[in-house]
């Protein structure tokens, strides 16, 4: 019991740390909420105001984090979570209600001197010098991922690119220019046109000999531009291991290693080794070979 007590505290602070707005900002937050139960003098309001409130604390505070203590697996208690208090809402009215109160206006005019430096100073500025910032790779993703983005980005505005699924987040928290054809989507089936598409491509993808007589006309039907291939997992043709630089494997990839199909129906595949570095010949397929990065071999759909 004293560890799962611990484990719902630390829940419980880790998060509200996490929360934009935290510590003095909740602490006018309940303050607010104890004037409006003090001083609001409208019932109907009163209750519209703090019975839902009432219901989002212990949400937030008891609901989640006993929920993810006995959970443990389900970690998906975080700052976010808070958002659902609206507590720039409820302490803006509750700090109204406590000034329309004070019927003097010298008095008045005293408290909102008070009131105003405490909330700038509890609160933090969302607008700055430091949103403008020169991009870095502040997150340590991946530097293919990043390589990759800014070469097909130079090529097209908006490609749409088919890569495995492994590689798929970095792509979408590097840059919004660029499109993967599937995401979190494509395995949780979300959407019918995920079940019924995307499913299946993110799945050939994460084979070891993926089938191009499924992926290609399909990536031509959805206008997609660039197919990627991780040389680390992927075999296209006999003797065709090209991880050349002996790049590892990851432990933690959940891919699918089996596969449809056997080289004999992947016609017309070799590795080629020339000028432009050692990739598979994938012309038969219609793609044409782009440029090598890292372990990934990028490919256009022609």
């Amino acid at each position: 019991m004293v560890s799962l007590a611990k484990s719902y505290i630390r829940y419980v602070l880790d998060a509200q740390e996490a929360y934009r707005g935290a510590g003095m900002m909740m602490a006018l937050y309940f303050l607010a909420l104890i004037i409006i139960l003090a001083l609001y003098q409208d019932k109907k309001k009163k209750a519209a105001m703090l019975l839902p409130s009432m219901v989002l604390i212990a949400f937030v505070y008891l609901g989640v984090p006993l929920f993810n203590t006995v959970n443990y697996y389900l970690e998906f208690f975080d700052g976010r979570l808070f958002w659902t208090l609206i507590t720039p809402v409820i302490t803006a009215i509750g700090l109204t209600v406590f000034i329309s109160g004070i019927s003097d206006k010298r008095d008045r005019i005293i408290a909102i001197c008070i009131l105003v430096p405490a909330i700038v100073y509890c609160g933090k500025f969302m607008i700055s010098d430091a949103i403008y910032k020169e991009s870095t790779n502040q997150y340590k993703l991946p530097q293919e991922a990043v390589d990759v983005t800014e070469y097909i980005t130079s090529e097209m505005d908006s490609p749409i690119i088919i890569m495995p699924y492994t590689i798929v987040y970095p792509f979408r928290q590097i840059s919004t220019d660029v499109y993967p054809l599937y995401g979190e989507d494509a395995t949780s089936w979300r959407i019918m046109r995920a079940r019924d598409v995307m499913f299946p491509i993110c799945e050939e993808m994460e084979r070891v000999t993926p089938d191009l007589n499924m992926i290609v006309p399909k990536a031509r039907e959805l206008n997609v531009n660039y197919i990627m291939f991780d040389t680390v997992y992927t075999e296209l043709c006999e003797n065709g291991n090209i991880n050349i630089y002996g790049y590892p494997a990851d432990p933690n990839y959940v891919g699918d290693r089996t596969s449809t199909i056997d080289f004999d129906d992947l016609i017309d595949v070799s590795v080629i080794d020339d000028e432009k570095g050692i990739y598979w010949d994938l012309s038969a397929y219609g793609l044409s070979y782009e440029k090598t990065f890292g372990q990934y071999i990028l490919y256009r759909v022609d």
